[in-house]
């Protein structure tokens, strides 16, 4: 067989949604009008993940549900100009596409948002299953925490041979990822995300190397958690532990961030590369993402990592 014939593929599952995002141009006033810049682009974890997948050259292939709306048609012709494949996307009729609004303060940190992924309900164990070729042929599978809870059950039991990635999302949807840990390749958190579900509370780099060790003793194999300007912590395969830094960013936005530090651990295992290393380079996928109005940066590349990284080593 020709090797070329069936390339790698990611398979991700979870959230695709529309991201409506204000940026006040000054301190935000409570009760009034903010002038700002408001923009509107395609977005949600599990298809942010995809697009930077897809601007790292990896073949991203998304499985979710979208409306009979305006909204889905901009996100598939979105998906048509970077190459993101969408066929395993469901159009429900008479339903609303998921909308996420987030509203920002001056210095680009989210101030407040709100989230309309009641469609999500409807992405079923069923509607997964009938993907069972794409899911089983795929390299990798990402999931994230915006999917039910017997979705994650669904993939977890079906594939269990196959790289699980899982996102948790949130303190509120991260729970659902505890009764399957031990089929997880790769879990990636946030502090309070990880605070959460290890019962260790995390104050500093140390603290969350505890709580990623903890989560590794019970099951998952690998545990990365995002620490905002304190860095990344992580747990390995052999149970070892690591955190490094964050580098000064000028931040545009933080949206997106996380994303693409999940896209980036994703590329740097299909590369073979260690996890600390993968955490390197995650976390310069992210930093070209803060720096970004979007969130998902346009400038995002493979040679873009690349020269990011070697200027910070000089």
């Amino acid at each position: 067989m020709n090797p070329t014939a069936n390339p790698p593929y990611v398979a991700l599952i979870g959230g695709a949604n529309m991201d409506i995002s204000a940026h006040s141009h000054a301190p935000m006033r409570a009760a009034d009008s903010n002038p700002g810049v408001v923009s509107c682009s395609p977005g949600g974890v599990a298809r942010n993940v995809a697009e930077n997948l897809c601007r790292l050259t990896v073949d991203a292939r998304l499985l979710s549900v979208l409306g009979d709306d305006t909204f889905a048609l901009v996100m598939r012709q979105a998906a048509q100009a970077i190459g993101l494949d969408m066929r395993a996307c469901a159009t429900l009729q008479g339903q609303r596409t998921a909308t996420y609004v987030s509203l920002h303060g001056v210095d680009g940190d989210m101030g407040v948002a709100v989230n309309d992924m009641a469609i999500l309900e409807q992405l079923t164990p069923a509607l997964v299953l009938s993907h069972s070729n794409l899911l089983e042929q795929a390299k990798a599978i990402v999931v994230d925490c915006n999917v039910r809870p017997d979705v994650l059950q669904t993939v977890c039991s079906h594939w269990p041979h196959r790289t699980i990635f899982a996102e948790a999302v949130s303190v509120a949807k991260c729970h659902k990822v505890l009764p399957v840990l031990r089929h997880l390749h790769t879990l990636k958190a946030n502090r309070l995300e990880a605070q959460a579900l290890s019962g260790v509370e995390i104050s500093d780099p140390q603290s969350a190397c505890s709580a990623a060790l903890a989560l590794h003793t019970r099951g998952v194999r690998q545990v990365v958690i995002s620490l905002a300007d304190a860095g990344v912590a992580w747990c390995n395969a052999m149970g070892q532990t690591g955190h490094r830094a964050a580098r000064p960013v000028r931040m545009a936005s933080a949206t997106g961030a996380g994303d693409a530090l999940l896209a980036g651990l994703v590329y740097g295992h299909l590369k073979g590369m260690p996890l600390d290393q993968s955490v390197a380079w995650a976390m310069t996928c992210a930093e070209l993402t803060l720096s970004s109005t979007f969130a998902n940066s346009p400038e995002l590349s493979v040679a873009a990592v690349q020269a990011h990284m070697e200027q910070q080593t000089l």
